[in-house]
């Protein structure tokens, strides 16, 4: 049977995967800000673009994206995120909307994007510097990334190790799951790691200076994925206490 943990999709017949959120995914604050994003990049020539959504989970905003008229690619790496990608797909009418069963790792195979949205993956890998080069390299225009940052004081939200280096980068290492243990299931934690057992979180900084390195012109990060409140979620809000970004590169034309 299929489920759905997080993305609320209104499909084509009008039922929606997630209802109990209250919201839909199109709605949301992140997907706004990225919507925006994409929108002062590429302006008037949406339509048509190549952009992919690593680790996508159930699709929900692979789905918007091809709404806007890319041409969209999910890739996902669990079998249960995947059928409820397939799911998804089955029930809206957008044929520039696909997905595939594969690891991010592979993304090269896929040719060249427009543009590429990270969201809620990147503090999920173990060599993440090592992703933003790859990544970058078959990136024509933009990139999103919404994710979790290493800072100096920690945060007592998540199980982080103590302030080191990897990778030539400051940041911390988070445990994932304990790959000894007899009842492991990865299909199981849908929204943890599939290959390394613990991730590694940058500093915010050095994901800014990896992006420039790569050849973004411009990098910077953008705010508006926090909602209307902006003060206040800096302050107190799911910003400051999860420290979690929306970091944004363009490449020149």
């Amino acid at each position: 049977m299929v489920s759905f943990t997080h993305h609320n999709i209104r499909l084509d017949d009008g039922t929606l995967t997630k209802p109990e959120i209250g919201f839909l995914i199109s709605e949301s604050s992140w997907f706004l800000s990225a919507k925006r994003a994409i929108e002062l990049s590429f302006q008037d020539e949406i339509a048509g673009k190549r952009i992919v959504d690593l680790g996508c989970l159930e699709g929900g905003y692979t789905v918007e994206f091809a709404r806007m008229g890319m041409d969209a690619l999910g890739v996902e790496i669990r079998q249960s995120n995947f059928a409820a990608c397939r799911h998804v797909k089955a029930h809206v009418d957008l044929p520039n909307l696909q997905f595939v069963h594969d690891d991010v790792w592979n993304i090269e195979k896929y040719g060249e994007f427009d543009a590429f949205f990270c969201c809620g993956l990147l503090y999920h890998l173990d060599r993440p510097i090592e992703f933003l080069r790859l990544i970058s390299q078959g990136c024509r225009k933009l990139m999103i990334l919404n994710t979790h940052v290493a800072t100096e004081a920690g945060n007592p939200n998540f199980p982080l190790g103590e302030m080191t280096e990897h990778e030539a980068t400051p940041g911390r290492w988070l445990h994932e799951y304990e790959p000894s243990a007899p009842d492991l299931d990865l299909e199981q934690i849908r929204w943890s790691s599939w290959g390394n057992p613990r991730s590694f979180w940058p500093r915010q900084e050095y994901i800014l200076d990896t992006l420039r390195k790569c050849g973004f012109a411009m990098v910077f990060e953008q705010f508006d994925f926090v909602g209307d409140n902006i003060a206040d979620e800096i302050k107190q809000g799911y910003y400051a206490t999860h420290d979690r970004r929306m970091i944004v590169g363009v490449k020149s034309s």
